[in-house]
């Protein structure tokens, strides 16, 4: 008796376990679990230096993943010419999708990074008088909306981020690159042209 009682509680806790793995594997993260975590393994940290650092472990940990994607690929011949790097663009941003298939916007950007973007694109814009505010809207695609993993067609203008205004902005590594998107931020992939995430309404409107 004392056997069959043991075999049924072994049995109770496998199923337990089970379960509960089953739970969390369909538990969706949250944009921001990474902060939260940060800031809870350091409880004195300023919580937007644990945004910050958070942030730059996500963009690393894309540029790693492109990476790792790029080195299965074909090599290229010593003298590839424009169309063999275009296709050799393609299937590095197929793969890149496929990889990032579940991503969301917030992924890579956390919130309060995003909102420390929105401060500092609002500060420059104040500074800036009529003429040097239609400047830099010249070259942004208006009426569009960003979409993660979609390729920003080679024939669109990518409209460049002001200097000034970059120079406010979290750095970005390996040919990561903030554009200009109608009213919204995106954070593209210079070597795929992919949306990897955006931030949205955060230029004034024009």
């Amino acid at each position: 008796m004392i056997t069959l009682h043991f075999a049924a509680v072994a049995r109770t806790s496998m199923l337990f376990a089970l379960v509960s793995g089953v739970t969390a594997a369909q538990t969706p993260r949250r944009a921001d679990e990474g902060v939260a975590k940060r800031q809870a393994d350091t409880p004195n940290a300023n919580p937007q230096a644990a945004a910050l650092a958070e942030f730059q472990q996500r963009v690393q940990g894309y540029i790693n993943l492109r990476s790792e994607l790029s080195a299965k690929l074909k090599p290229l011949s010593p003298t590839a010419d424009s169309a063999e790097l275009a296709a050799r663009q393609d299937t590095l941003a197929a793969a890149l999708r496929d990889a990032r298939k579940g991503a969301k916007p917030g992924d890579m950007i956390p919130t309060r990074v995003a909102d420390q973007i929105r401060t500092a694109v609002a500060e420059d814009f104040r500074h800036r008088n009529p003429d040097t505010k239609r400047a830099v809207f010249t070259e942004v695609p208006a009426g569009v909306r960003p979409i993660i993993n979609k390729a920003m067609p080679d024939t669109e203008a990518l409209a460049t981020v002001p200097p000034l205004l970059l120079n406010s902005l979290p750095r970005l590594p390996d040919n990561l690159q903030y554009r200009f998107m109608d009213r919204h931020i995106v954070l593209l992939d210079g070597d795929t042209r992919l949306i990897v995430d955006y931030i949205l309404n955060v230029l004034p409107p024009h």
